[in-house]
């Protein structure tokens, strides 16, 4: 299947990182949501992303300025897809709102068009329950800053088609993703699963006063965070143990100590979110900053570690 036009449903910081990298690849985008606010401010962040790409000769200007010409806004979602062969949905993350859209999406494309959902803990499985072709949907979920992380995690439901499936995988490809393919559903699929386990962990290390939000911060980026975006978790048990059977070897029994003293709560408590409130306004690199100034600052980082991975010949990734 050929993909020449693209729909974007939702404006909102997803739907403006899926509008700038299509458009930034050649391709016509349709961004669409249910206020003229709204789209107006995405065409204005889309129009400064693409500028940022230009600023990191990731695209020259005249690119940016060709890309931003693809870039149509409209609230009308008919008009949004007419003639769309691939739609990406981003709105919020709740299973009604979901299937509203698609019940729409699925009467007003194409009947080739592939729909995609943005989801990013929600089962494909429940949202195509509405759709009369369930057979073309499928979760395609992105990290944010959608236009720099090359990970997408691609998950069908039950009605999926494998056409659909590897349409999917090899446009993202085609896109400059770097595409994994989940050969299961299960809530918050591989990044987000992975993210929650380390994130209750220091919400809970905040809670029981046994560190401040800045020095976790600084204990991940200079520690875990600088060592293991090369190699991934699998790896890094590899190389630890000088083999991965001798990392179980050796430190099975140091974990269980570990995760022995770790809570396990499944519901934020209150006196930890009152805690990470107050310590993350107090960090240094918080306290005088604007949201969108540390997104422009750590985008920027972004771009220098890209740099390092596409100028490394010996990748293994």
């Amino acid at each position: 299947m050929h993909i020449s036009k693209v729909s974007c449903v939702g404006a909102g910081l997803i739907g403006q990182g899926w509008a700038t990298l299509f458009s930034s690849q050649g391709y016509k985008v349709t961004l669409q949501d249910i206020s003229e606010a709204l789209l107006k401010k995405a065409y204005g962040a889309v129009a400064l992303n693409l500028q940022f790409l230009a600023s990191k000769h990731l695209l020259i200007a005249d690119e940016a300025e060709a890309a931003l010409e693809k870039v149509k806004t409209t609230m009308d979602l008919a008009e949004a897809l007419e003639g769309a062969d691939y739609v990406q949905e981003s709105v919020p993350d709740q299973y009604d709102l979901k299937r509203s859209v698609f019940g729409d999406m699925d009467r007003l494309a194409p009947s080739h068009a592939i729909l995609a959902s943005s989801a990013s803990g929600l089962l494909m499985t429940e949202i195509q329950r509405v759709a009369r072709r369930a057979e073309r949907c499928v979760l395609v979920h992105p990290i944010l800053p959608v236009h720099l992380i090359p990970v997408v995690e691609i998950a069908g439901g039950k009605q999926t088609s494998r056409e659909t499936m590897k349409t999917t995988f090899d446009f993202m490809k085609a896109l400059g993703k770097t595409p994994v393919m989940l050969n299961r559903e299960v809530p918050g699929y591989i990044v987000n699963r992975l993210q929650a386990a380390l994130l209750r962990e220091a919400i809970d290390l905040v809670d029981k006063g046994i560190a401040s939000p800045e020095d976790i911060d600084k204990a991940f980026c200079m520690g875990i965070g600088l060592r293991d975006p090369f190699v991934g978790p699998f790896r890094r048990m590899h190389l630890a143990g000088d083999s991965i059977e001798q990392f179980f070897e050796k430190y099975s029994r140091s974990y269980s100590y570990r995760w022995q003293s770790m809570d396990t709560w499944t519901t934020i408590p209150s006196s930890a979110i009152q805690s990470v409130v107050k310590g993350v306004y107090e960090m240094d690199g918080v306290r005088h900053k604007s949201v969108d100034e540390i997104r422009h600052w750590r985008d920027g980082k972004i771009v220098k570690i890209l740099e390092i991975l596409k100028d490394t010949s010996d990748t293994v990734l």
